[in-house]
Parts: structure tokens; C-alpha cells; sequence
């Protein structure tokens, strides 16, 4: 199973389980450090994982898990510290 099936199966399993809308599906699953740093390189290694990325961002605003950094889009680190 590749890692994008496994990120679907994952968010599906985490709302189930925790009765969790898909933004804290995901801010759960980006607490992993394994799963951040694969975002990070798919959003800015594939055309469709960064067109998700950038519809993230414009229909989430502030609360987006996503930014522009200088050497392209980053997941928020900081969001997770508090988990």
C-alpha cells in the first residue's frame, strides 16, 4: 500500500475513531514527524498533492496547517506543539 492510501485510510480511521471533523483528522496525523516530512516533500514534489495543498490553504485561511515559506509550502510546525 503506498503512502498516499495510507494517509486516506489513516484520516478516515481518525475521524471514526475519534468523532473528529478532517482538519483535526489531519493536525493529529501531521503530529508525526514521519507523516510532516512526507507532506512536505509531496507538496512540493507532486502537481496534485500541491493543488490540494493550495485549496487547503485558501479554504481554511488562518487555520490552514499549510503556508508559503521562502523554499516553497511547509506544513506548520508550530500548530503541534501543544498536542
Amino acid at each position: 500500500m503506498d503512502h498516499r492510501t495510507r494517509w486516506i485510510i489513516k484520516i478516515k480511521e481518525l475521524r471514526g475513531r475519534h468523532g473528529i471533523n478532517i482538519l483535526e483528522a489531519e493536525r493529529l496525523l501531521l503530529s508525526q514527524p514521519h507523516w510532516r516530512n512526507w507532506v512536505d516533500h509531496q507538496i512540493n514534489n507532486d502537481a496534485k498533492c500541491r493543488k490540494m495543498a493550495l485549496s487547503h490553504m485558501k479554504y481554511n485561511g488562518r487555520k490552514s496547517l499549510i503556508y508559503e515559506g521562502s523554499e516553497g509550502l511547509k506544513v506548520r510546525k508550530r500548530l503541534f506543539a501543544a498536542h
